[in-house]
């Protein structure tokens, strides 16, 4: 397939394939520039304010598309990048639960293969690994991991598959040290999800030393975490919070956010003043509260994403003409002006978002390309912003904890 029919083929589905990104990002240069400017710093060793980004803008106003761009700047700056979006298996109130979804999607520069196995096969190829972890400060678990894997012989693919999230056992871990090491390994029983940042800087750590300039988490549609209760929504903003302040020498993460979460989530519920407060009211998570006053702070400070330009939006659509043309090997009915024209004229607002103005134009050109017909009636509505009440019954109103102090978790997503 033509790097052109991948591009169209990318917008029709909504799939921004890294060609799509290339070939589209129009108008996003400040936000690139400011992308790259953190990176290098980051990679010349220099600790930022904020260990990322907040992209804020309306649903169908291009944030995907641009963290797809960013991820481009981002390869070729020779980091590695891992996406995710915020789901009902991806929930940022449970680190345990994301963290796997984010190993599995990790890309190093150059591969469409994704995972850790590959930077951690160059990193534990360098000499004297272990002399130099010692910089790194780990969990007696993960330090544990690290230890095991340097050792080479047993239990290796188990322990990379620890480190994609699907986690050991202590009975586990310790039966492969022993085997490894011949002692036992004498470490506390801890929770997973207390260890996740662990996990974190382990592999923040190996990817430096495989060579890579840092690495770059790219995590989409934040907004949903409106759809958790009181509870959960202090959770991920503690979760997000974490983050933006750093869990490992050179990780940075931008968060794509939707421009009504601002308004529709942490205005209208107060979160500013109730999330942390939740979180200073349990005594196990009080230490959590200044992370979610600071992910507060960012989200709701985040500028939102400029609105491109009629002169912008007029070189996006004529790009999809031309590109149109090269993927299917046939030429429109009329000129590239006379497109615009007839584009802009089935727009139904002028301040139509992106998405509106990229799909109608090629909705248009498939129906030429197709039936061969020109005059045909299409027009373009209005894009609505998705709905962030929470998702609840009746018997799932809020977290509800039980005598053992274990969490029923609420059912979202669903």
């Amino acid at each position: 397939m033509t790097s052109s029919r991948v591009i169209i083929e990318g917008l029709r589905s909504g799939i921004p394939y890294r060609e799509t990104a290339e070939a589209m990002t129009v108008g996003r240069q400040d936000n690139l520039k400011s992308l790259a400017l953190l990176m290098e710093s980051v990679a010349s060793g220099r600790k930022p304010k904020a260990w990322g980004q907040i992209i804020r803008a309306q649903y169908g106003e291009g944030k995907t598309h641009l963290m797809h761009a960013m991820a481009n700047l981002a390869w070729d700056a020779n980091w590695v990048v891992s996406m995710v979006s915020i789901s009902k298996e991806a929930p940022l109130d449970r680190l345990d639960y994301i963290y796997p979804k984010i190993a599995a999607n990790t890309f190093r520069p150059g591969s469409t293969q994704p995972g850790l196995e590959p930077m951690i096969t160059e990193a534990l190829a360098v000499p004297y690994l272990l002399a130099q972890s010692r910089s790194v400060d780990l969990t007696e678990r993960t330090r544990a991991i690290l230890d095991n894997l340097v050792r080479q012989e047993t239990g290796l693919t188990e322990l990379v598959g620890d480190l994609h999230g699907q986690f050991l056992t202590l009975g586990e871990l310790k039966r492969i040290h022993r085997e490894n090491f011949g002692k036992p390994l004498k470490i506390p029983s801890t929770r997973i999800k207390d260890e996740i940042c662990s996990y974190l800087a382990l592999v923040d750590w190996l990817i430096g030393h495989a060579g890579y300039q840092g690495w770059l988490i790219l995590i989409d549609e934040v907004e949903l975490i409106g759809k958790f209760g009181r509870g959960g929504r202090a959770r991920s903003y503690a979760n997000l919070g974490r983050f933006l302040s750093g869990v490992g020498e050179r990780t940075l993460s931008i968060w794509a956010v939707a421009g009504n979460f601002q308004t529709d989530v942490i205005v209208q519920r107060q979160d500013m003043g109730q999330a942390p407060g939740w979180l200073l009211s349990r005594p196990q998570e009080a230490k959590d509260a200044n992370l979610a006053r600071l992910a507060l702070d960012e989200l709701s400070a985040a500028r939102p994403l400029s609105r491109p330009n009629p002169e912008q939006i007029r070189e996006l659509v004529e790009r999809v003409y031309d590109l149109h043309q090269e993927a299917y090997e046939w030429h429109p009915p009329v000129s590239r002006d006379r497109f615009y024209d007839i584009v802009r004229e089935n727009v139904s607002t002028v301040d139509a978002r992106l998405r509106t103005w990229i799909r109608l134009t090629l909705t248009l050109l498939d129906l030429w390309f197709q039936y061969g017909v020109q005059d045909v009636l299409v027009s373009a509505g209005v894009l609505k912003d998705l709905d962030l009440s929470e998702e609840k019954t009746a018997a799932e109103a809020e977290d509800r904890e039980d005598d053992t102090g274990a969490i029923f978790r609420r059912r979202i997503f669903e």
